[in-house]
């Protein structure tokens, strides 16, 4: 049953005194953010408009009973309403959002006759005690009410007035209680946003309004964000970008506390933020309040800074800010003009020049022969290579048999298969090598040591000498550090490059078999996963000057026919144009040769499918159309060269050229 909206009142107010708890200051502790439960006990929720709605003056929700509940109990808002109508039977159905009405005068009046009333007043006492002068405040036409009506706290008390400069906007709060007040109906523009556009060479970001003033009376220049002022901010620079730089300088509030994770995340937003809309951006809340929170000295915000420690000591930290700011912001630009001089013009061709006749681009050889000589030497630095094949047709193997002889030769690499545990890569690495030694022992056998007889204890015991030896110095298999996410990933093959660049050694190459099982985040689909990881994976590879090795699945068409081409790879087109050097790996009797028809895979025999091509199928700089006949044994995991010589009989056969 519908009631008007007076019926709110002991509704709301009724399950807010059942529900939370009141601090000191008179209002309730907000269930959402916490505040009124640290030490201070002083929280921001108060109920307002004639009992019918109620906010958090700390993070800004709020809303009418049914959203209170919802918060509260952590439930939807139909389960909400069906809650509240049975506690207060027919409570009143949840209103219409109300439009605020526009307003009716102007509220200049108002600012110049609460200006009229600061002098000799408690107003001016409170803002003298801030730290202010008698100059700051008729400059800022600050203001005092004997006796001005608080929504929040529902009732009236005597508040200080506080102006926006440029507007007639203004706010207030009692003397006595952190509840401040906004003139209703009215948009609140962005505090002080005129010192954007004043000349200054850097702007201070603050949170609060007497923070702004405070740096403002100290020669300085600031706007201030308020309550969720970020975006107020955002979006004026948006539509006039300003050509100061901007300091950050948010509340230094204690660690872990909620207050000081909500100012980090704001810091972090605003740094990433900014910058797109042409801000020059610094973090300067160190700067102005120091960076130890647990000594005498520590300041909450700058105007703490101008009541404890002076206005000489705010004013040298403001003038030193500002400074430091503007050197870091000409540093900036003069880093940047020349990195645009050396990648352009004349500075991009003596950098080139300079470049090649060093060993910077020499090719990687992967010491395999004939691969070597198919791909001109080795594998080109800056490439993305991609691999694909059939299942169980032996990529992986293939992958470890070349980047453990590359890292056996001085190569760092780090190898992150998705799909096997480190213990199972390391059996076929040294079951393989047992195998060169003229032993065999199957990767399988060589996980159950607790079986091993005496002659393949030492067989596996003088395998594994070998690989500490020669393989595992420069070889990094499935990290603990990553997962199969695509961040992970990325994360962690920079942070390996960037440590082994500052020890001045070469950026290992990164193999990931395989591309199919990387995971993105709840937004990614299989195709875009993808591509984010091509392109992330090749942008490593050209800034690092180094080597990417995927692993691609072939669609399930090509596994059919054994027939392999560019496009043979699943998910994405993404994978062809992007691959600077493209390999498919295939059964040798399933291509075409000499005329002949190649057979499909399901017709050969077991022998017959150890006998493989690696096909080149895409070569940026050349190779394209090559192959290398391999024999595979799947029980050791060794691969053995079959080279021979072949000339295509016509067009048809070019696909089929060994080399």
């Amino acid at each position: 049953m519908e009631k008007d909206l007076a019926g709110m009142k002991p509704y709301l107010q009724d399950y807010a005194s059942r529900t939370l708890e009141k601090s000191k200051s008179g209002l309730y502790n907000c269930p959402l953010c916490g505040s009124g439960t640290g030490p201070n006990r002083s929280g921001a929720l108060g109920i307002f408009d004639e009992g019918q709605r109620w906010k958090c003056q700390s993070c800004q929700k709020g809303g009418d009973i049914f959203d209170l509940y919802a918060a509260v109990n952590s439930c939807s808002l139909s389960e909400a309403t069906k809650a509240i109508i049975g506690l207060y039977g027919d409570a009143p159905a949840r209103p219409p959002a109300q439009q605020p009405p526009a307003p009716t005068r102007s509220l200049t009046a108002d600012i110049e006759r609460y200006a009229g009333q600061l002098a000799d007043s408690p107003g001016e006492t409170y803002f003298t005690g801030r730290g202010l002068t008698l100059d700051t405040m008729r400059k800022e036409r600050l203001g005092y009410s004997p006796e001005e009506y608080n929504k929040l706290l529902q009732k009236r008390l005597p508040s200080i007035v506080i102006p926006y400069p440029g507007t007639d906007y203004y706010i207030t709060r009692p003397i006595t209680e952190k509840a401040y007040d906004k003139p209703k109906g009215i948009p609140e523009p962005l505090y002080n946003a005129a010192a954007l556009y004043s000349g200054a060479a850097a702007v201070f970001i603050v949170e609060s309004q007497l923070c702004a003033i405070s740096i403002e009376q100290e020669g300085g220049a600031a706007v201030a964000l308020g309550g969720g002022g970020e975006s107020r901010l955002l979006q004026q620079l948006k539509d006039k970008p300003t050509s100061a730089a901007l300091i950050l300088c948010l509340d230094n509030d204690k660690p872990g506390t909620p207050a000081r994770d909500n100012v980090a995340a704001l810091v972090a937003k605003l740094g990433e933020a900014l910058p797109k809309l042409g801000a020059f951006v610094v973090n300067g809340a160190a700067a102005i309040m120091g960076d130890s929170t647990d000594g005498p000295k520590y300041r909450k915000d700058p105007n703490e800074v101008l009541q404890k420690s002076g206005a000489d000591t705010l004013k040298a930290a403001v003038y030193e800010t500002i400074q430091e700011t503007i050197n870091a912001r000409q540093a900036a630009k003069q880093a940047a003009e020349a990195e645009r001089q050396e990648r352009t013009g004349a500075g991009m061709v003596d950098r080139f020049l300079e470049a090649i006749q060093t060993r910077k681009y020499e090719p990687m050889p992967t010491g395999i022969t004939d691969i070597d000589r198919a791909i001109g030497g080795g594998f080109i630095r800056q490439q993305l290579v991609l691999l694909g094949a059939a299942p169980g047709a032996g990529k992986t193997a293939l992958a470890q048999w070349i980047f453990e002889g590359m890292a056996k030769h001085g190569t760092a690499c780090i190898y992150l298969n998705l799909e096997m545990a480190q213990e199972q890569l390391l059996a076929r690495s040294i079951s393989r090598i047992a195998a060169q030694q003229g032993a065999t022992i199957k990767s399988t056998d060589i996980l159950q040591g607790y079986k091993w007889t005496a002659q393949q204890r030492g067989q596996v015991v003088n395998a594994a000498a070998v690989y500490r030896e020669e393989i595992a110095p420069r070889m990094i298999y499935n990290p603990q550090e990553t997962t199969a996410n695509l961040d992970s990933i990325l994360e962690y093959i920079g942070q390996e490059a960037q440590r082994a660049e500052a020890a001045g050694d070469q950026a290992p190459v990164c193999v990931l078999d395989y591309l199919q099982l990387v995971s993105g985040d709840n937004r990614d689909d299989a195709a875009s996963v993808i591509k984010r990881a091509v392109a992330g994976l090749k942008a490593y590879a050209v800034k690092h000057n180094t080597l990417v090795f995927v692993i691609i699945a072939h669609n399930r068409e090509s596994n059919k026919s054994g027939a392999v081409t560019m496009e043979a790879g699943r998910d994405t087109s993404a994978l062809e144009y992007s691959a600077d050097l493209q390999f498919a790996l295939t059964y040798t009797l399933c291509l075409k040769r000499d005329g002949k028809k190649g057979k499909a895979p399901d017709d050969l025999t077991e022998d017959e499918k150890r006998q493989v091509t690696l096909k080149i199928t895409k070569g940026r700089f050349g190779g394209g159309g090559k192959g290398v006949d391999l024999y595979f044994n799947g029980e050791t995991m060794t691969y053995t060269q079959t080279t021979q010589d072949f000339t295509p009989v016509n067009d048809d056969d070019i696909d089929g050229v060994r080399i």
